[in-house]
């Protein structure tokens, strides 16, 4: 498991999807491929920063989405 940290600023306003979209640019990861996890819990991509109090020194976790879903194996 990589754990890495990283600064990004956002602003209140910011929806989520934003929020992707800045660690994109820093990490190069595509908004469709991670979840962001903020006080233990999923993030919704159309909530802001503000409606999930998120202040300058919160931290955010950082999910990659798995591929796959093919079901169990018989």
């Amino acid at each position: 498991m990589l754990i890495k940290e990283i600064d990004i600023d956002i602003e209140p306003t910011d929806k989520v999807e934003q929020i992707k979209e800045h660690v994109e640019e820093k990490e190069g990861i595509p908004p469709q491929q991670k979840r962001l996890i903020y006080s233990g819990k999923q993030m919704n991509d159309e909530k802001t920063a503000a409606g999930y109090k998120i202040l300058g020194d919160s931290v955010l976790h950082l999910v990659l989405a798995l591929k796959g879903g093919g079901g169990l194996r018989q």
